[in-house]
């Protein structure tokens, strides 16, 4: 998939350069999802990262349920479950004046929520939970690399132009003594919040930003594990004598992050040596003389802020290049990676030739919107933090007054409306119930079952892999033939589920189906990303035709 040619220079001269399918331009959880999700589609990619090598820093820790479902879906659960272990027990939020309080008598404050973590439990095979974004960049670049995805630290794009058969980049060395060319069928900008190839294709974006004063981020390195120990918390609002700020935990032994908020104007992260970051570390743990080590320090500010388009021909922005969203609610790093999940297959899919690029232009009519809810959804949750933390009838009314949408709905209750969906609605059913929106529906994720697959207990979302799957009624065998061949090159493979006689897929839950909205001679057609693409009530007339109308559509393939 990758390889050299010649052009001349302007001296004449040939000269070598390199061609790639696509370029991922940031190394950093978004880019490398991206990667590891091309390499699940057979389309190894070039990864180039401006930095030295993987931030130390944890950054995100909340890491929500639909980045877990990519996760499973590119082999990496195990993975990303063992790099997690360590936070397990930090499922709450605590205030304190110092770590060295009573922690066993302030009140917590569950995160998630244990009802949410029940509805959780029903509608998909995996879990959320916490878990550091460095670790999750260390199990996401072992992956990608073993999967022949090459990573170039140190390697920033100065320049790019595109026309149209590719995109043409000029990449440079960080010491600035090495220029090189790379020529990629496309290019995908995972470059961050300050996006370089966002700014040089003249995207604006619109939204809000300074939303808190600047703050600075502190990683250190102390032995709290005997302090917390049984007493474990996601993160803790400290507020001692003349400062504040936010203990988060990354290993609940010996590794931890303060943020602290910079009051003072005009400060900056010089203002910020080891030595204070050291004398309020010791002030938030309430330990005068702790051995405390920095390891790292930065500076952040809130903001929001959504590109105004998130594709411009074959460049495609992903992640905080074409969203930052607030991190109220850990929905960014989720968002970002669910863009990848998106992005890759279709990608894929036209550089195989399989699918005309008409295919690609659903990315921002899919993505954009939900960047854009996520926005919407997040603010509120910014402007009414008290109700972040309540609980109780009138905190759900004031909830349901102000439209803030349940956290499983911004997750996971999107519905997609663009030409990869036949018949699609386009509005979410429900704010409140998640389940009201995961009914089905094309445009909607497919809901989550266990059923038996050659005596293997698996979920419907295992069953979509690099190809589409067709899932049937007990009476689907007409669409079963039909998807032997519909569309040539198309990887197709179909089951029929039934709660027992000869389906090949035995639901353990009898309601799945009428869930789906597949009666016994219906039929779902499901995307290489999990979401239904078309669906089919009952039998039809002439399956083959149909398949064959409907792929060729949603594939922007010619008739």
């Amino acid at each position: 998939m990758t390889g050299r040619t010649s052009q001349p220079n302007r001296e004449g001269e040939s000269v070598s350069e390199e061609r790639v399918p696509v370029l991922i331009v940031g190394g950093s959880t978004v880019g490398l999802s991206c990667a590891v999700a091309l390499v699940r589609h057979g389309v190894p990619a070039v990864v180039v990262e401006r930095r030295g090598g993987l931030s130390i820093h944890p950054r995100a820790t909340g890491v929500q349920p639909p980045a877990r479902e990519f996760f499973r879906a590119v082999g990496l659960e195990e993975q990303i479950t063992r790099a997690s272990a360590a936070l397990v027990p930090s499922t709450s939020k605590i205030n304190v004046t110092a770590l060295t309080d009573d922690l066993s008598t302030v009140e917590r404050y569950p995160t998630p929520p244990p009802g949410l973590i029940e509805v959780t439990n029903r509608i998909s095979p995996t879990r959320g939970g916490p878990c550091a974004q460095d670790q999750i960049d260390r199990v996401l670049l072992d992956a990608a690399v073993d999967g022949g995805v090459a990573v170039h630290f140190n390697t920033e794009l100065v320049g790019f132009a595109q026309d149209d058969d590719g995109v043409t980049v000029t990449l440079a060395d960080r010491d600035g003594e090495r220029t090189r060319t790379v020529r990629a069928d496309y290019l995908i900008a995972a470059d961050g919040a300050r996006s370089t190839v966002r700014d040089l294709l003249g995207i604006a974006t619109t939204g809000e930003d300074d939303l808190t004063n600047p703050m600075v981020n502190m990683l250190f390195q102390a032995d709290l594990a005997d302090l917390v120990r049984g007493r474990e918390f996601a993160f803790c609002e400290v507020k001692g004598d003349g400062f504040e700020g936010i203990l988060v935990a990354v290993n609940n032994t010996d590794r931890w992050v303060f943020h602290v908020t910079v009051e003072d104007e005009g400060e900056t992260l010089e203002d910020y040596p080891p030595q204070r970051c050291r004398d309020l570390v010791r002030a938030a743990v309430g330990i005068p003389d702790l051995d405390v080590e920095i390891l790292g320090r930065l500076t952040w500010q809130m903001s929001s802020r959504v590109a105004e388009s998130t594709c411009s021909g074959r460049v495609f922005l992903v992640g905080d290049a074409a969203h930052t969203i607030p991190p109220i609610g850990a929905f960014g790093l989720s968002t970002g990676i669910s863009d990848g999940h998106n992005l890759a297959w279709k990608l894929a899919m036209v550089v195989r030739g399989e699918a005309g690029r008409g295919l690609l232009d659903s990315y921002e009519a899919e993505r954009l919107p939900v960047a854009r809810f996520a926005q919407e959804q997040t603010l509120l949750r910014f402007r009414n933090l008290h109700l972040q933390w309540s609980t109780g009838p009138e905190v759900e009314k004031a909830r349901a007054a102000l439209r803030i949408a349940d956290p499983l709905v911004l997750g996971f209750g999107y519905q997609y409306d663009s030409r990869a969906v036949i018949g699609a609605r386009g509005e979410v059913p429900s704010l409140e119930d998640v389940a009201l929106d995961l009914d089905g529906h094309p445009g909607s994720r497919l809901p989550h079952g266990w059923v038996e697959l050659k005596g293997e207990r698996v979920s419907t979302l295992d069953l979509a892999g690099p190809g589409f799957v067709l899932l049937t009624g007990p009476d689907g065998h007409d669409w079963c033939r039909a998807a032997e061949d519909a569309v040539r090159g198309v990887s197709l493979t179909a089951h029929r589920v039934g709660t027992g006689g000869d389906a090949d897929l035995v639901a353990e839950d009898r309601t799945w189906l009428a869930t789906a909205g597949l009666g016994p001679g219906g039929a779902l057609l499901v995307r290489p990303d999990n979401v239904v693409a078309w669906r089919s009530p009952g039998p039809a007339r002439d399956p083959d035709r149909v398949l064959r109308e409907v792929l060729t559509h949603l594939l922007d393939l010619p008739a």
